[in-house]
């Protein structure tokens, strides 16, 4: 009996001593579940001194009014007095667009109920100055976006009127609504489907908009028409607009008012209401021209809760007298100016360029290039473009132009403008048939100087130097003059490429620029510009910017290999297809014309270039589908280097 009253004793004993080993909670474990309630605005198994579903509809109704935004809060001390405990918080928030979170400090108390705490709710743990029935509010102020600048530092983007066209469903009809958004799209020339099915999603008195023309297209569509449908709104605003609806659009890009696609893909960066660019520099350089918006945080009176019923009023129709109380401010970060984003562009020159290929009827673009510092002074593409950016990422063969490439590399060989080569009318190489163009002047056939095949583009005397001039040196003579190199414009660009293990055929096909050979007119504008500097020139897009430039592989170009190539391009200008360019005042202008095929059609199908210089003027001209370089190109290099030296 002893023996087992004392196992008994001891079994007691040891439960009594693992209840010891589970010590009540000293507040931190609650203080840390409160922390993560806050940061999740979800109470929890949390207890509260009010109802729990009431706390819990406070930490709703305040984060709704400031979602997505929400703090993280942490524990920062709990000191325990008796039964009481005041729990140290800490608050982080990340706002957006601002560099340092907004940060503070809350306290909350509890009291300790057997081995639990209850906390006790004040809306001052979320934030020292909220008082009971508050909520949480936040506005975005933004600062005045910057211009895109020309090269003289004139603001090319600048805000211009506009008118946002839409319809105003208050008072309409569905039916009515539906028939009017279908006559405003005709009349806008919008896809009317996608139109219908905006009206139809915005709510019963939403105004609906279509279209944000500049006032002056505005003013061009048919009023009468425009005013007969019921319901139409045009509502006046401002934009930063570049001086006409195609100047230079491919380099500068839109603006437009943030939208919920913008919203979602910025995670959080982009709010409604804000203006964000859209391709070019205005997309490329945003946060630059943006600036940093401002944020500020109130605490705003509760909306009064719906009864569901009205009651009739002596003065309906009238304000309510009572005056509401202002919004408190909480914290308040103000915005910040954007920064302007100055260009090498010459808004005479560029108008000048756009002019030129308004008529052409095939993707076109026009380069121009100051060579003695790189500076894009104009880089315009034709309306058949369609707001590609045919200029910087077109990719193409270069036909003939590439001829002062290979003739770099025939340089290099030891030859020079005098040296000796064929022309033939043909010349087979691996199995394939090269001819010159049609109407080849006969006169520069036969054993002709360098300068002659050059002047009149012989075919057949660069072919023939195949065996010669292998595709790794014809390479890195292309990569001397600028083809490949690796630069940072600001916007993406296309340098060239030439393969460097083209065999046979396609090698000899390359010596004419042919082949796999690509490049882009920003490229041969580049090309010509190094001819002219003698050196490599890189193309500059955006005043100071650094390029993180890297020349393609191979050695550099020589003032004296320049010199000789451009003894091969005036003999273009006084002696061969560019004649046209030889009345023009001033300084000798130099270039070479290009005819480029493609395609599989019979005939094939050409691409136009022409690339030209006068003084420290260089152009580079291409025309998608076009005739020869002198018929199609030449007249348009002309017009650009006569403007320029206007």
């Amino acid at each position: 009996m002893f023996r087992r009253v004392t196992v008994l004793l001891l079994a007691f004993s040891l439960v009594l001593g693992g209840a010891a080993c589970s010590a009540p909670d000293d507040g931190t474990s609650t203080a840390d579940a409160l922390a993560k309630a806050l940061s999740s605005h979800t109470v929890g198994d949390l207890s509260f001194d009010t109802p729990v579903a009431e706390v819990q509809k406070e930490l709703t109704e305040l984060a709704e009014g400031i979602d997505p935004v929400w703090p993280a809060v942490t524990v920062s001390g709990v000191e325990v007095t008796d039964d009481t405990a005041r729990v140290s918080l800490n608050y982080s928030w990340a706002l957006p667009h601002l560099e340092k979170p907004w940060t503070y400090a809350t306290s909350a108390d509890m009291l300790r109920k057997g081995n639990s705490w209850t906390v006790t709710w004040s809306p001052t743990m979320i934030q020292p100055e909220l008082a009971a029935g508050e909520r949480l509010a936040i506005d975005t102020q933004y600062g005045k976006r910057a211009s895109i600048l020309s090269a003289n530092g004139e603001a090319i983007v600048k805000d211009l009127p506009v008118r946002t066209v839409g319809i105003n469903k208050d008072g309409l009809t569905p039916e009515a609504a539906k028939s009017s958004a279908e006559a405003l799209a005709t009349l806008l020339d919008v896809d009317v489907a996608a139109y219908l099915a905006k009206v139809e999603a915005y709510g019963p008195v939403a105004f609906v908009d279509a279209l944000t023309l500049r006032e002056e297209a505005f003013k061009a569509l048919d009023q009468e028409k425009l005013k007969a449908i019921n319901g139409v709104l045009a509502t006046p605003g401002t934009l930063p607009l570049a001086p006409s609806r195609t100047f230079a659009a491919a380099l500068l890009g839109t603006v437009h008012e943030a939208t919920a696609e913008d919203i979602e893909k910025s995670e959080g960066k982009v709010v409604s209401g804000q203006i964000v660019g859209s391709g070019g520099l205005q997309a490329a350089f945003d946060a630059q021209l943006a600036g940093t918006p401002g944020v500020t945080i109130t605490a705003v009176a509760a909306a009064p809760a719906s009864t569901g019923t009205a009651a009739p009023t002596d003065d309906a129709g009238t304000e309510d007298a009572t005056p509401k109380s202002p919004a408190k401010v909480l914290f308040s970060g103000a915005p910040v100016d954007g920064k302007d984003v100055k260009t090498t562009l010459v808004p005479g020159l560029q108008s000048a360029a756009e002019d030129a290929l308004g008529s052409v009827k095939t993707p076109s673009s026009i380069v121009v290039m100051r060579p003695s510092t790189g500076a894009i002074l104009a880089s315009a593409n034709g309306p058949d473009s369609n707001g590609y950016n045919t200029a910087f990422l077109g990719q193409y063969a270069p036909g003939s132009t590439f001829k002062i490439a290979t003739s770099l590399g025939l340089f290099r060989l030891g030859m020079n403008p005098a040296s000796t080569v064929s022309c033939t009318d043909q010349y087979t190489a691996d199995g394939k048939k090269f001819l010159n163009a049609p109407g080849y002047a006969v006169e520069a056939t036969g054993e002709v100087p360098l300068t002659t095949a050059v002047a009149h583009s012989c075919n057949t005397a660069f072919v023939s130097q195949f065996e010669k001039l292998g595709q790794d040196k014809l390479a890195e003579a292309a990569g001397a003059l600028g083809i490949g190199m690796t630069n940072d414009l600001g916007l993406d660009a296309f340098t060239g490429v030439v393969p460097r293990d083209s065999a046979g055929t396609e090698h000899a096909a390359s010596m004419i620029g042919q082949g796999k050979i690509l490049v882009s007119p920003l490229a041969m504008a580049s090309l010509m510009s190094s001819v002219v500097k003698g050196s490599v020139v890189a193309p500059v897009l955006i005043d100071g910017r650094d390029g993180k430039v890297k020349p393609a592989e191979g050695a550099a170009l020589t003032a004296k290999e320049a010199a000789d190539l451009r003894v091969l391009m005036r003999a273009v200008v006084t002696d061969g297809y560019l004649d046209n360019l030889a009345d023009l005042p001033g300084a000798e202008a130099i270039g070479k014309t290009g005819t480029a095929e493609y395609g599989n059609d019979t005939p094939p199908r050409t691409h136009s270039w022409v690339i030209a210089a006068q003084g420290d003027i260089a152009v580079a001209v291409f025309v998608e589908d076009g005739d020869l370089g002198a018929v199609t190109g030449g007249p348009l290099a002309k017009t650009m280097l006569a403007a320029a030296a206007g």
